[in-house]
């Protein structure tokens, strides 16, 4: 049982489409901005696509602007999938849901004394998952849901199982995020882990560097359409196989420092697949967060090579929590059809020529959630669920 990716999209800080995206990482400019209320480092969207159709649905239903990046990214993966006109089911992961119109309207309730009239739904975490419904047309059922920044991975995972059981014959999964408010903004600061404002030229969030750099927020969102089909609009990509777990510690995140849950989930995949030609790594820039990875990576192998390809994408996209994991998932995709790995800016080009042809792709979350995708181009399919 293969479970083809008919058609990806993304939206974020790195660009418009992965084809967009895949250029910023390959060229590794900065792309953090300063939010002008706060003063802090944001990973901000410059400008949305020129859509006719998503401007005038958005016009007429005044969606969050989580929603609203959801419908360019999803757009785009349905689009590339054919899929137009077709019915499929929906799953979308966000960790904050629609924090932006929840802030708003709260704010409006204390000055006012009463809420606005589209308040409700308008804020709950479902409004993401049916308005893409209603955008596309589907009947099949479209929820939202939150594993903190490991959602819209557990989406993935959700919408294979659907597919698995047969209760659906085409999904469309991913994430989407828009957390860059005074209120998410103020969260993350308390927790002392947010990063500094950086220098010209230089990257705010810096994935693994010494000394760290501290998360810096972002937003986005990717897709991918997903199916059991073969057919002329395959990307000749696949997910391999999937797997999570989950920690209890006393830390604020619930990740140890020995990251356990994320070891457990890539020990199954590499038991079961062998080993990946390519790691992304969740690595938000924070001094536990990415220790806690390496040291996980680093008890996957009996024998680390020096060179071994572990890679992030965040210094170009920030922390988009829930679709952090589908815009990795995204990265690895254009990383594999280029056919050519994409270190960290500030790294060297690993000596070994190592090829692309399997990623894996990991995510973690608040709570101790983890989740661990295996993506592989068809020429590599060795198993599958």
């Amino acid at each position: 049982m293969k479970i083809n990716i008919h058609g990806y999209g993304s939206i974020s800080a790195a660009g418009n489409s992965p084809a967009a995206a895949w250029e910023t990482y390959i060229q590794g400019k900065p792309t953090w901005s300063t939010d002008l209320l706060t003063g802090m480092p944001v990973y901000r969207i410059k400008q949305l696509p020129n859509d006719p159709g998503i401007k005038a649905f958005a016009g007429q239903t005044e969606p969050d602007r989580a929603t609203v990046l959801a419908l360019h990214a999803a757009d785009q993966a349905v689009q590339q999938a054919g899929w137009a006109g077709k019915d499929f089911s929906i799953i979308v992961g966000c960790s904050r849901g629609p924090t932006e119109s929840w802030e708003e309207g709260f704010s409006h309730y204390l000055k006012k004394g009463v809420t606005r009239l589209r308040t409700s739904p308008k804020t709950t975490l479902g409004s993401i998952g049916f308005a893409l419904a209603d955008y596309f047309g589907t009947d099949s059922p479209a929820s939202s849901m939150s594993m903190t920044c490991s959602s819209g991975m557990h989406a993935i995972l959700h919408g294979i199982a659907l597919l698995k059981s047969g209760m659906a014959e085409r999904v469309l999964v991913g994430g989407s995020e828009a957390p860059i408010t005074p209120f998410t903004l103020g969260q993350m600061e308390a927790l002392r882990i947010y990063g500094k404002v950086a220098g010209v030229g230089e990257h705010a969030c810096r994935p693994f560097s010494d000394p760290p750099s501290g998360m810096v927020m972002g937003e986005g969102a990717a897709f991918l359409a997903l199916s059991l089909e073969e057919d002329s609009t395959c990307t000749h990509t696949y997910v391999q196989g999937i797997a999570f777990a989950r920690e209890s510690t006393p830390t604020p995140t619930g990740i140890s420092a020995e990251g356990q849950a994320l070891e457990k989930a890539m020990h199954e995949l590499v038991e079961k697949f062998g080993c990946p030609d390519v790691i992304v790594a969740h690595a938000p820039g924070t001094k536990r967060g990415d220790r806690a990875e390496l040291n996980a990576i680093n008890a996957l192998y009996a024998t680390i090579p020096d060179d071994y390809c572990t890679t992030s994408f965040k210094w170009a996209t920030g922390h988009t929590f829930g679709a952090s994991g589908p815009l990795a998932i995204t990265a690895a995709l254009e990383m594999m059809k280029a056919g050519k790995y994409c270190p960290l800016p500030w790294q060297a080009t690993p000596k070994t020529a190592w090829p692309s042809g399997r990623v894996l792709v990991n995510a973690t979350g608040f709570g101790g959630n983890v989740a661990s995708i295996m993506v592989a181009q068809t020429r590599d399919a060795g198993g599958g669920f």
